[in-house]
């Protein structure tokens, strides 16, 4: 990818990325992870934001996730060392709602493991909200994608 290209790929994932945010921020969804969004939720974002990308022709993204010195978890999503974080403003020194970067330093924090896996909805297929989540997604998706 030439460098113009992937300034193209990014401002494209950047778009997405946010109109999917502000999709989660009208709430009304039925999983309770998403009912004080964005704190506890950047779990469930992740795997339907990768969803969402993978949907939206911009290719898998892996989850990563780990804990902090203080016993705060936290996820975001990763790909060819681009990170991407719709929920880092849950935390006091993140104000940003929509991180697109190549930086780590402040995710470094949370030690994220090495155990790398394709965000999306496969990781409800063997649990119980499945049927929400699912539900959850299809809204969220027609939030993102309706016109301007």
């Amino acid at each position: 990818m030439t460098a113009l290209e992937e300034v193209g790929y990014q401002q494209a994932v950047y778009e997405k990325a946010s109109r999917f945010r502000s999709a989660l921020e009208q709430g009304g969804l039925q999983l309770p992870n998403f009912a004080k969004f964005p704190r506890g939720s950047c779990g469930d974002t992740c795997e339907m934001l990768g969803q969402f990308l993978i949907d939206s022709g911009l290719g898998a993204w892996d989850y990563r996730s780990g804990v902090n010195p203080s016993g705060s978890s936290h996820a975001c999503l990763e790909r060819d060392g681009l990170l991407l974080d719709i929920t880092a403003d849950q935390f006091d020194d993140v104000s940003t709602p929509v991180l697109l970067t190549k930086d780590h330093t402040w995710h470094r924090q949370f030690g994220h493991s090495s155990d790398y896996r394709v965000a999306s909805l496969e990781w409800w297929t063997r649990r119980g909200d499945r049927v929400a989540a699912l539900a959850d997604y299809a809204l969220l998706k027609q939030r993102a994608e309706a016109p301007l």
